[in-house]
């Protein structure tokens, strides 16, 4: 069957979402992935995240009642480093796991539900452990990215669901090229900075990224792709619900799905402390 998101509806998506899709050939089974399927796992995974945001308060404040923090140090009036080496340290985990989880997951697909509940803790922490870095006066910032995530959830929905935008071949291609453009463009960049030879060649242009306005537009930029791959999860998750895949790859979907959407929300915390700092220095 076709949907509006067409043919080779994997390329171009996120690398977990287009496992699923990849996979999903499979012989018929009496039970197959749904929409609600999907819904409900995507949101134990957010709601995961919910409980690790709220894990870095529990520990915080169980620290603060055995002493004065190991580390207090203020970044631009934004950020007040109040912490103990313990919940720094774990944070410091979480990010690791953060990073390695998503790479499990796609080796060993029948380990999500515990791979995916592990990363979404952990990203939960480390939003948590943002949130309390912040400056009080700016502690806004983490619940305003929140809230404009949901909206560009939601917006981003809404227009896939409408066919406002449609996923086609050239859609995609479009989001690849540009994906796998800022990959390599960065890789680049940091490779040839490295070299002491073209580093006098890269300093100028990191210089000029560095820019306030420049850094803003390129965060504006990240966010809007991220967006657009949200748009072709979408698709791919309709695409093989339509085929009437297993409902085991309801988790792989859920987890390639909440993992964009926790990507969004880093984005937009990321413009909005870029926004915030301009505004400090202006």
């Amino acid at each position: 069957m076709t949907t509006a998101a067409g043919n080779n509806i994997g390329v171009g998506c996120n690398p977990i979402i287009k496992k699923m899709y990849d996979k999903a050939d499979t012989a018929a089974t009496a039970e197959v992935a749904t929409y609600r399927g999907v819904a409900r796992k995507t949101a134990f995974f957010l709601l995961m995240a919910v409980a690790g945001f709220a894990a870095f308060f529990v520990l915080h404040l169980f620290l603060a009642g055995t002493g004065n923090p190991d580390i207090v140090y203020n970044v631009d009036d934004i950020f007040h480093l109040n912490m103990f080496v313990t919940e720094a340290a774990v944070a410091g985990m979480a990010v690791v796991v953060s990073v390695l989880a998503p790479l499990f997951a796609w080796f060993f697909r029948s380990a999500i539900p515990v791979v995916g509940t592990f990363y979404a803790l952990c990203e939960g922490y480390t939003i948590g452990f943002l949130t309390g870095m912040l400056a009080p006066q700016y502690q806004w910032i983490s619940f305003a990215a929140l809230v404009i995530t949901i909206l560009v959830v939601s917006a981003m929905l809404f227009l896939y669901a409408k066919r406002i935008v449609k996923v086609g071949q050239k859609f995609r291609a479009v989001v690849t090229t540009v994906f796998i453009t800022m990959i390599l463009g960065g890789l680049l960049t940091t490779v040839l900075y490295m070299i002491p030879f073209t580093r006098a060649f890269i300093a100028p242009v990191l210089t000029f990224m560095g820019n306030p306005l420049i850094s803003i537009g390129l965060s504006v930029v990240y966010l809007i792709v991220a967006c657009l791959f949200l748009l072709v999860d979408f698709s791919v998750i309709e695409e093989c619900i339509e085929r009437g895949i297993p409902g085991k790859f309801e988790w792989m979907a859920a987890f390639g799905l909440a993992y964009t959407i926790i990507y969004i929300y880093f984005r937009v915390l990321e413009l909005i402390l870029k926004i915030v700092a301009m505004t400090k220095k202006s």
